[in-house]
């Protein structure tokens, strides 16, 4: 393998890697959207019950939510 031959080959790998980067973005910003949805699904069933959903365990879900109330500064 020449010189040539070597970097046409780094060339397809940087290629095939912006490729699955670019899926990658794609694939965590429909997790991003997913989460806001869920995230407004969840504060509507808090309004709509007239009371406050209990915590999971130690106040996770509390910190779930404030993660997802950030998600804007992505």
């Amino acid at each position: 393998m020449d010189v040539f031959d070597a970097n046409s080959l780094v060339i397809e790998h940087a290629k095939a890697l912006r490729a699955e980067n670019s899926r990658m973005r794609e694939l965590a910003w429909a997790y991003v959207e997913q989460s806001r949805v869920l995230a407004r699904q969840l504060a509507a069933i808090r309004n709509q019950s007239g009371r406050a959903l209990p915590k999971m365990g130690d106040g996770h879900l509390t910190e779930i939510e404030r993660a997802l109330d950030n998600l804007d500064r992505w």
